[in-house]
Parts: structure tokens; C-alpha cells; sequence
């Protein structure tokens, strides 16, 4: 099947899809359905928010600190992170992210899809879908 042209996109951080999933507010920046490879999203945790260990099959992820302090685990090494801080993450790394600041913990999150996304979700919504599922949460949609 013929992969679909992609179109440019010029757009803002106010513009864009908000979606909040585990305390955290996911903004959509890059929609995974826009480009054929990459996913760019705003992250904001809250005080004292720590988000699960976990792992992605799929896309590798750099994550660009812009606001707050925290910390991150990344295959076992804890390391903290600040306004400025770059972070890789390679595809089966186990990692998780961790509020340590007094106030939010922003930054931006490019997700990288070397073999492309997963057939079951090639759209954000149907990647939190998917999400809601795994973690056993209520969807509100």
C-alpha cells in the first residue's frame, strides 16, 4: 500500500491536542499521524509526580528539559535534570521520569519510529487508546 504524502505544518504550542493521562499533560505537537516517522510532544508533570518505569518496542526518545527539576531513570542510571538537559532513550530501555522540583517539570519529548509505528496505532488518540487500556484506566472519551 502507498504511504500517503505528507503535507508541512506550521502550528504552536497553544494550538495544539492536550491530552492528560497519569497526572501528566501530554500537548501534541507533531501528531504521529502527520509525519511518517517522528511524534513531538510538550510534557508538563506536576509537583511531585513520578511516572512508571516502563519501555517502548517501537520509538526511540530525546527529551529537551525547559522548565523545572527532576529526575530520570534510564536502563538502571539515575541522573538528575534540569532547564537545559537533553536525555536519550533507546527503543527497550527500561525508564521513567520523576518530579523533584517545587514546581512543574516541563520539557519536550521527540519520539523517533525507525521501522514506523505500530499498525494499532497510527493516530495519537489511538496510541492513548491503547495507554488507557494497558494501564487500566477510564477512558473519558
Amino acid at each position: 500500500m502507498a504511504k500517503s504524502k505528507k503535507e508541512p505544518m506550521i502550528s504552536t504550542i497553544q494550538q495544539s491536542q492536550v491530552t492528560n493521562l497519569l497526572g501528566v499533560a501530554f500537548s501534541v505537537l507533531l501528531p504521529r499521524e502527520r509525519s511518517e516517522c517522528v511524534e513531538i510532544l510538550l510534557e508538563r508533570f506536576p509537583k511531585d509526580l513520578a511516572f512508571p518505569i516502563h519501555q517502548h518496542k517501537e520509538c526511540e526518545q530525546t527529551y529537551l528539559v525547559l522548565e523545572g527539576e527532576g529526575e530520570v531513570s534510564v536502563g538502571g542510571e539515575v541522573r538528575r535534570i534540569v532547564k537545559g538537559g537533553v536525555v536519550y532513550i533507546p527503543r527497550l530501555t527500561d525508564h521513567c521520569v520523576r518530579n523533584l522540583g517545587e514546581s512543574e517539570l516541563v520539557y519536550v519529548v521527540v519520539e523517533t519510529y525507525p521501522d514506523g509505528y505500530l499498525a494499532n496505532e497510527p493516530t495519537w488518540d489511538a496510541h492513548v487508546a491503547a495507554l488507557t487500556k494497558l494501564y487500566g484506566l477510564a477512558s473519558d472519551k
